[in-house]
């Protein structure tokens, strides 16, 4: 199976959902993806991630985050919003180059499907409105922002289960 991704304008947020099969048994892809530390083996930019929580993943967890994009650092808050073994793990961020409101933060949900003792890898990705954007210019900007970006989050995708093939091995 193909990496595959659509994308589009919801309730004010931009949406994006890749999907890719992966080798390996769901639980297999959920300790990969849930362990931050990694991040940075398939992350397209460069990323470092540090626990601001003690102990393992986790319900609640928190890290800072540091991206680099066009030659420019991001700061962003993370937090584990969803930890739920071997099939869903989410976590929310604040910051980088586009601000979210503190109460709607991009949202990163995995939804892992086993399938004959393999994966279907599906990213969910939800980024609200901007906080400091009137509605106008998000309506206006966001459709082809997504656009743009799709390429960014197949690619992003497509490394994930490159890396993930390379374990199955």
């Amino acid at each position: 199976m193909k990496t595959n991704g659509r994308a589009w304008m919801q309730d004010g947020s931009a949406r994006s959902s890749v999907t890719a099969w992966v080798p390996l048994p769901p639980q297999q892809v959920f300790d990969y993806i849930s362990d931050f530390s990694r991040h940075h083996e398939w992350a397209r930019n460069e990323i470092s991630i540090t626990p601001v929580s003690p102990g393992p993943v986790k319900l609640g967890s928190k890290f800072r985050s540091i991206g680099k994009q066009a030659g420019k650092e991001w700061p962003s808050s993370l937090e584990v919003t969803a930890f739920e073994p071997p099939r869903r793990f989410e976590f929310t961020a604040t910051g980088g180059p586009l601000d979210a409101p503190v109460d709607q933060p991009h949202r990163h949900e995995f939804i892992l499907t086993p399938q004959d003792g393999s994966t279907l890898l599906e990213l969910r990705r939800t980024d609200p409105r901007p906080p400091t954007w009137p509605a106008w210019l998000f309506r206006l900007l966001g459709s082809a922002i997504l656009r743009i970006s799709m390429g960014h989050r197949v690619e992003t995708i497509e490394s994930l289960r490159l890396q993930l093939e390379r374990l199955a091995k």
